[in-house]
């Protein structure tokens, strides 16, 4: 007996959505939902809608002005860029004018100087650099600065009048009471010479800005102030930067730091007194000792520092272990590895200097740290420079159990714990990966591990000679480096030892071009079997895909992705704006056929 099946016309409908979570390689700008037509499998129509959804605001940059004179400022204000990193201010795209650390909530507002020898017209910009952030912002129009004013000639009859000091005295700086001072003492200064109405901006080391006055100059062309040299400067040469614009003016007058906590010779001393502090204590684990014998080496580290070196702790000087401190050090050897080590011992994170010899990062306090007075160690070579910035931790393991944990905090936190419970166990499961279409890839060599633990990556074909970061479920960051001239770089990172069980991921970034790639893996329980396979992995945090990938699937299943993969390959070109995650989901309704019952 032979029986015919045919749809019913009100058949069931069926939903598939299928989400993709682009990151930065999608470069998603503006966000929107369009219906989409498609012919459902009995040839009629069904209307389909693709949805976007952003989860994080796009970096943008709101300029004070669109005119300003050569050697004038521009103020902004940036929002929407990667919380505690870098902000880099350039002018068209070349010079660079500044740098500024970006705030928790991912703004800066701050100004900038337009170089005096800038072409006046139209055409020109500034660019914000941050990683994986890049925008340019609306054009500028640079005026031609006036030109002091010259006294008009007077009739033979008529006396010439006494010009002001403004007219016939170049400028000039003058310190009162003489150009000694100490770390966190001030500098009293007067000025003369200037142009009445002008701004005046104090610059330590020609680097950190340690005063604004805004129209402060006087009718005499005079202005007098008072600046609060930081009690983080180390001893020895330095020099306060006194800048006016409209006209452009500059002036150097030299000072001399006497003493200071944060010299060389000073973190010698704190480092060996530290660690006797520690040693008496006697159930800290031991880092007396080490906190001695590194502060011995903080003291001949310093002796080749570059001038104006500093590190400072800019969040977190008091903080409960297991807690994150942030940081920023100027003046170090630029293109250098910098070293952070707790109390001279554990060695908390490894970075790279930028071109500037600065650097702005966190770093997680051991789970076991004791509660008390601490101090992280930073570290450079070519020329070795040591310096010491205290923190106090104002919650965690005591004295006693401190002494039993002592391999635990000098392993960084992947050994055994104040208690002295098992190590950590290696990381095991199937290796992971993703790559791009422009040939880079980013892998771990094993996709489970135990918070506290430790994954070994490798990055190939990156942008060759550029900073790398890698950060965790694209907030933390876990370190930065700089890739070799193939682009390469295989090292390590460990998970915080507060990282919650369940999927994670890692993601791979770096500039010029702007890459992004992301890995996931999974944090488990502790105590529980790390091996595994990817199979165990949640859909929830999936690779990136790229059109090709979408292409292949799509011969799987029903629904055209020519639409996605064209959408996702324009909003690549979006720029910076990318940067932010965002959501696409992708919503098929057809009308299914139901079979007739058989005959």
């Amino acid at each position: 007996m032979t029986s015919d099946r045919s749809a019913s016309p009100s058949g069931t409908r069926l939903s598939r959505v299928v989400a993709l979570t682009a990151g930065a390689t999608l470069g998603l700008g503006a966000l929107c939902a369009a219906p989409l037509a498609t012919a459902g499998p009995g040839g009629t129509g069904a209307t389909d809608t693709v949805a976007l959804a952003a989860d994080t605001a796009a970096p943008s940059v709101t300029l004070g002005a669109r005119d300003v004179k050569q050697g004038g400022e521009v103020s902004f204000t940036a929002t929407g860029f990667p919380a505690g990193g870098t902000l880099s201010v350039k002018f068209d795209d070349k010079t660079l004018l500044e740098q500024f650390t970006v705030g928790d909530d991912g703004s800066v507002s701050g100004s900038v100087t337009v170089p005096a020898d800038a072409s006046a017209g139209g055409g020109h910009w500034l660019r914000f650099l941050a990683p994986q952030t890049s925008v340019r912002s609306e054009e500028l129009t640079v005026t031609t600065a006036a030109p002091t004013p010259t006294p008009a000639p007077t009739p033979p009859q008529t006396p010439k009048p006494t010009p002001s000091p403004s007219e016939v005295t170049d400028p000039a700086v003058k310190l009162a009471g003489g150009s000694e001072v100490a770390a966190g003492g001030k500098v009293s200064f007067t000025l003369s010479g200037f142009v009445k109405g002008q701004d005046i901006t104090v610059k330590l080391d020609d680097g950190e800005i340690l005063a604004r006055w805004p129209g402060t100059v006087k009718a005499d062309g005079t202005f007098s102030g008072t600046v609060t040299v930081p009690a983080s400067v180390p001893a020895g040469t330095h020099w306060l930067r006194f800048l006016a614009p409209a006209p452009a003016t500059s002036l150097k007058a030299d000072i001399t730091v006497t003493s200071s906590t944060g010299s060389g010779s000073g973190g010698g001393s704190a480092g060996g007194s530290g660690g006797a502090g520690s040693g008496s204590g006697a159930d800290t684990g031991g880092t007396g000792t080490a906190g001695g014998s590194s502060g011995t080496t903080g003291g001949s580290g310093s002796g080749g520092a570059a001038t104006g070196t500093s590190a400072t702790i800019t969040a977190g000087s008091r903080v409960a272990a297991g807690g994150r401190v942030s940081f920023r050090v100027t003046g170090f050897p630029a293109g250098q590895q910098l070293t952070v080590k707790l109390d001279d011992s554990t060695i908390l994170g490894q970075w790279t200097t930028g071109s500037d010899g600065s650097y702005s990062g966190s770093v997680t306090v051991p789970a076991g740290t004791t509660k008390g007075a601490h101090w992280l160690r930073f570290l450079a070579p070519n020329p070795p420079t040591s310096l010491k910035a205290d923190f106090t931790v104002t919650s965690g393991a005591s004295g006693a159990s401190g002494a039993s944990g002592a391999s635990g905090t000098n392993a960084g936190g992947t050994g055994a714990d104040a208690a002295g419970a098992t190590p950590v166990p290696a990381a095991s499961g199937a290796p992971a990966s993703a790559t791009n279409d422009a040939g880079a890839k980013a892998g771990i060599t094993a996709s489970r591990v135990q918070a506290g633990g430790t994954l070994h990556f490798e990055v190939t074909g990156f942008p060759a000679k550029e900073q790398v970061t890698i950060k965790l479920d694209d907030e933390a960051i876990l370190g930065q480096w700089k890739t070799a001239d193939d682009g390469s770089y295989e090292g390590d990172v460990t998970v915080p030892a507060d990282t919650a069980a369940g999927d994670h991921w890692l993601r791979f970034l770096a500039p010029n071009p702007p890459t992004s790639l992301k890995v996931a893996f999974t944090v488990t329980a502790a105590g529980t079997d790390v091996a595994g396979s990817p199979a165990a992995f949640s859909t929830t945090a999936p690779e990136t895909k790229t059109a090709e990938t979408l292409a292949a699937t799509s011969q799987a299943a029903p629904v055209s992705y020519a639409t996605i993969a064209w959408s996702a390959a324009a909003a690549a070109a979006g720029g910076a704006a990318g940067a932010a995650a965002t959501t696409l989901l992708v919503v098929r309704r057809h009308t299914s056929r139901n079979p007739a019952p058989s005959s």
